[in-house]
């Protein structure tokens, strides 16, 4: 059932539009510096909500990614499907590494590369078709840290803001489907990126709550009174 669903999501729905998105999506280093800019302007800028917020996500990422997704990719020690499966897309951005910035990498054609030397019809492709037989993504495939990520985020900024904390579920959401689409992950390994996500980011929450109550008003007297709890 697994395999079955990672051949749909993988191989047969698939587009050139979607070949461009998700594998920008699925590319941190793509993204990554310009969410690094905004981290930044927030903690410069932003009020105390926000930074809050930052250094919640941040606490999560590391409890869900930093802890829990590495002791279970040791623990598992699963290939990913370029790995082992026949026939899989290995889709990545239109720039090689190193290429600064990588965001460019969206307004050229995707690198389509097929591992093991199975090229499928052209026009199921969507690109250009690169047959290598030694490409191999290197690391181990449960769980998907990118899913983990990206939903402790989500449920840390549902946990802060809400109904506005919603908009991000989407994108989070869509970064997960895009490990998938382009052959780096198992769909399992995405299902249980997003649990440990989710755990994480509640337990990210759950602390900072805890050490705000109990020294806040200790360290920050006056914002301690304005703010007596993060989460109203």
């Amino acid at each position: 059932m697994e395999q079955e669903l990672e051949i749909l999501i993988n191989r047969v729905w698939i587009t050139p539009g979607a070949d461009r998105l998700l594998s920008f999506l699925s590319d941190f280093s793509a993204w990554a510096p310009w969410l690094l800019g905004l981290v930044v302007i927030g903690i410069l800028f932003g009020n105390f909500k926000l930074r809050a917020v930052i250094l919640t996500i941040g606490l999560a990422i590391g409890l869900s990614d930093g802890i829990m997704v590495n002791l279970l990719k040791h623990a598992v020690a699963r290939p990913r499907p370029s790995q082992v499966e026949p026939g899989v897309r290995s889709v990545t951005l239109g720039k090689p590494p190193g290429h600064f910035p990588r965001i460019t990498g969206l307004f050229s054609e995707p690198i389509v590369i097929f591992p093991h030397g199975t090229i499928p019809p052209r026009e199921h492709s969507g690109f250009v078709a690169c047959p290598d037989t030694a490409h191999e993504i290197r690391g181990r495939s449960f769980p998907s840290g990118h899913a983990a990520n990206n939903m402790a985020a989500a449920t840390v900024l549902i946990c802060f803001y809400r109904r506005w904390g919603w908009f991000y579920l989407p994108i989070a959401l869509l970064i997960a489907y895009a490990r998938i689409y382009t052959g780096a992950h198992w769909p399992l390994d995405v299902a249980a990126g997003i649990l440990v996500g989710v755990a994480g980011g509640w337990l990210a929450v759950k602390i900072m709550q805890l050490l705000w109550r109990r020294f806040g008003s200790r360290a920050f007297s006056t914002l301690s009174a304005e703010h007596p709890d993060l989460i109203h």
